[in-house]
């Protein structure tokens, strides 16, 4: 076993755990739409939802498809459809720009208070629901995970001089410059992840921590055609630190009734990096990180590494969370757990 790899195992609970989210993870997020019934679609039901059905069948030779990766790709490069792709662009940043969180508590809600700062959250989505939430939920926390916007965000704004993002409406705390809009990656088959300053420096960070995750939850996210590149970065940068890679996991969240049969050869490959480690879940709430909130890796800590138990954590993230829709029930029952983090107590409850 290499030095390396020792290292990483020793310091397995202060590793990040990395979560990545694709459309359905915001779908799952908010089945019911957003504050006003407005739908958030994933990829192959995306055109009918953007409500440019019509608008798409009357370009000559488009694909018959709902799906925009399909029909945005084909236009790209057939080189004659730039008008046509200025309008769908414009149609998306609206779209999503107009996205609100319900009032009520939302599975990204969960989310955001179910990692540390010492974790990442990286999202190819375009809509603002998670920022909204991290945004509401630091009245319980301010110690919530780091973010990457793989794909860019409506709701997020850069300064190119220092190199530092946040909210689209604040400025940079550097320089005191308002930020810039970023822009949106569009779902061409051969994406450019180094022609924006912005997207490049999203993926540094994530090549990262790819490389150092001792735990990596995909939700929502099925590896599409179109994201070949992504997938290529992803595997190199978990080779990174060495194969195999003993106690690393990776978990899929999928839709229940999920066929294993019909899982990413992408997730296969990474597995099989991390000793066959794989895990796939139906539900986000039997994800480590709900079962355990902000305790997911010290959870695996103690059961695989240091010790041979077979406990459960007492503080957990149920449907009855989002059920109940109680804010100060939700903070109460994370309270055990904030209280010990200001002690540098992470033991598992």
């Amino acid at each position: 076993m290499s030095s390396i790899i020792e290292k990483a195992i020793v310091n397995f609970p202060n590793r990040p755990h990395l979560v990545i989210l694709g459309a359905g993870a915001s779908k799952d997020a908010m089945p019911d739409g957003d504050v006003r019934g407005k739908q958030l679609p994933v990829m192959k039901e995306f055109i009918s939802t953007m409500g440019i059905t019509e608008y798409v069948r009357r370009i000559d030779g488009v694909p018959k498809t709902d799906d925009i990766e399909e029909v945005y790709s084909w236009l790209s490069e057939s080189g004659r459809h730039q008008d046509e792709l200025f309008v769908i662009e414009n149609v998306i940043r609206d779209y999503f720009a107009d996205i609100e969180l319900p009032s009520t508590l939302t599975k990204y809600d969960l989310l955001v208070l179910s990692l540390r700062k010492k974790d990442y959250i990286a999202t190819f989505n375009w809509d603002g629901a998670l920022v909204q939430s991290y945004m509401r939920m630091r009245r319980i926390t301010d110690d919530m995970p780091q973010m990457l916007f793989l794909h860019g965000n409506v709701e997020v704004g850069y300064c190119p001089e220092c190199k530092t993002y946040g909210h689209y409406l604040a400025k940079c705390h550097k320089c005191g410059k308002p930020f810039e809009e970023v822009p949106l990656l569009y779902p061409v088959r051969h994406k450019n992840y180094q022609e924006d300053g912005f997207i490049s420096e999203q993926w540094k960070i994530l090549e990262n921590v790819v490389s150092e995750a001792a735990l990596i939850t995909i939700y929502g996210y099925s590896a599409p055609k179109t994201d070949i590149e992504a997938i290529d970065i992803l595997k190199q940068s978990f080779a990174r630190l060495g194969t195999p890679r003993f106690f690393d996991t990776i978990e899929i969240i999928e839709r229940p009734g999920f066929n294993i049969d019909d899982i990413s050869d992408a997730w296969v490959d990474l597995s099989a990096m991390a000793k066959d480690h794989l895990k796939i879940r139906t539900s986000v709430f039997d994800s480590y990180m709900f079962r355990n909130p902000r305790r997911s890796l010290d959870f695996l800590w103690k059961r695989q590494i240091r010790s041979v138990w077979f406990g459960e954590s007492s503080i957990k993230f149920t449907k009855e969370d989002i059920e109940e829709d109680n804010k100060f029930a939700l903070e109460n029952k994370l309270l055990p757990l904030l209280k010990n983090e200001l002690n540098g107590n992470f033991d598992v409850l």
